[in-house]
């Protein structure tokens, strides 16, 4: 029987029983909608989580700090002696102090914001750091000058129209901080800076809110910033350190190639340090969120079973309601793989409709949910809207395939059941 009749045959056996067929196939699609909109969670979760790190270059950084506990006496101060020793390692492209201050001040004319300063080499660029986070303007220059890069969020806070319109504008920048002195005493200290503000950038929304409304100077201009070492002098005294020796709480080491961070961390330890891989916990992430896409999976795969038990009712049904149908099948040369085949092919065409009705119910739910989820995000002070899931086209595709072959499956014991039937006794119940 050529492949063409045996489809209009089995679609014609589903449009006997239209609500049962229905109602199957209905079956189908919530359990095909459930899994996909459950892995694409776990998919958009992933995303929204590893794009700032992809867009800063952070795999192949090594975040280095000083011993801490009962080895922090006898331990190396982590000072620019030693930043410039970390620099100089093999494979190391480049290492610089992570220092933030909080509640500085930047003021423009009668607007002023404090926020959160962050330190950031002026080779940001050659670090692999993807200009696609600047909205507007460019990293520092290679100079000397006082320059500054905004937050999205800080410029609209000092009352510019757009990013392209404080590229170029200068502010005053006021902080204050413990500076530590000789006498394991500490003094306050503060100190005025004019900065010219040289791009403006922007974070993906996953991205802490703090992020999006700081100010980004230069290393070596944050250095001239009161109370950079107030932390890592107090943590020195405590475990009996001079106050004399002032250095940093961290230090990052960017790497050239991330097959080299296993051997620059060893070397690194060796001078006495403790290190941190960003790769590493990058690799123990991608770890859980496979976890989670697998058990998002099966909880999705379980409503699918379930729905194939529908089939292989529905199917069952329509082998005994049509008992004498398949008999005259027989009777006239159609073969018991004919047979199997117009099951299969029904068992096949409830599975893809569903699926294809998961895929268009899996989206729609998931649209609601992130409205949802955005509102609530709005509600927290969120400005930016997140994307919460992600449907790739593998995704699509995988997920129809799947309750195809589910489907299928489902029907080959039915379809054995029909090739099984016998024509004489099946002809003389009619």
């Amino acid at each position: 029987m050529r492949t063409w009749k045996i489809a209009l045959l089995a679609l014609g056996g589903l449009r006997r029983t239209p609500i049962r067929a229905t109602l199957t196939t209905l079956g189908v699609v919530i359990a095909s909608g459930a899994l996909v909109a459950m892995v694409a969670f776990a998919l958009g979760l992933q995303r929204q989580i590893e794009t700032p790190i992809r867009l800063l270059s952070l795999l192949n950084d090594i975040h280095v700090s000083p011993a801490a506990g009962e080895q922090a006496k006898d331990a190396p101060v982590l000072d620019d002696a030693s930043v410039d020793r970390l620099a100089h390692l093999p494979g190391v492209s480049a290492a610089f102090p992570n220092i933030r201050v909080r509640g500085i001040q930047v003021r423009r004319n009668d607007k002023s914001e404090s926020c959160l300063a962050l330190g950031m080499p002026r080779e940001a660029t050659l670090l692999g750091v993807a200009e696609e986070i600047l909205v507007a303007g460019h990293f520092f220059s290679e100079s000397r000058r006082p320059e500054a890069i905004l937050g999205a969020q800080l410029v609209r806070s000092l009352g510019f129209a757009s990013a392209q319109e404080a590229v170029g504008a200068r502010l005053k920048l006021e902080a204050g901080g413990l500076s530590p002195e000789e006498d394991h005493s500490f003094t306050f200290q503060r100190k005025e800076l004019e900065v010219t503000v040289v791009g403006v950038y922007d974070v993906p929304p996953i991205v802490p809110g703090p992020a999006r409304s700081s100010i980004v100077l230069p290393v070596d201009l944050m250095k001239e910033v009161p109370g950079i070492h107030f932390e890592s002098a107090l943590a020195g005294l405590k475990a009996g350190r001079a106050a004399g020796a002032l250095g940093y709480g961290s230090v990052t080491v960017h790497v050239r190639d991330a097959g080299d961070v296993t051997a620059v961390e060893e070397q690194i330890k060796s001078m006495g340090f403790h290190t941190n891989a960003m790769l590493r916990r990058f690799q123990e992430m991608r770890t859980f969120f496979i976890f989670l896409r697998v058990l998002l999976a099966a909880v999705g795969s379980v409503a699918l079973i379930v729905a194939a038990l529908g089939i292989i009712n529905t199917l069952l049904m329509a082998v005994l309601e049509r008992y004498q149908e398949i008999g005259i099948c027989k009777a006239v040369g159609a073969s018991d793989s004919d047979l199997v085949v117009l099951f299969l092919v029904e068992a096949g065409m409830i599975g893809l409709c569903g699926g294809l009705g998961g895929l268009v119910l899996g989206r729609v739910v998931s649209c609601g949910l992130e409205i949802a989820v955005n509102a609530y995000a709005r509600g927290q002070g969120a400005t930016e809207p997140l994307e919460v899931f992600a449907f790739p086209p593998w995704l699509l595709a995988g997920t129809v395939l799947f309750a195809v072959v589910v489907s299928v499956l489902a029907g080959v014991y039915p379809a054995l059941r029909a090739a099984r039937v016998d024509p004489i006794v099946a002809l003389r119940r009619g």
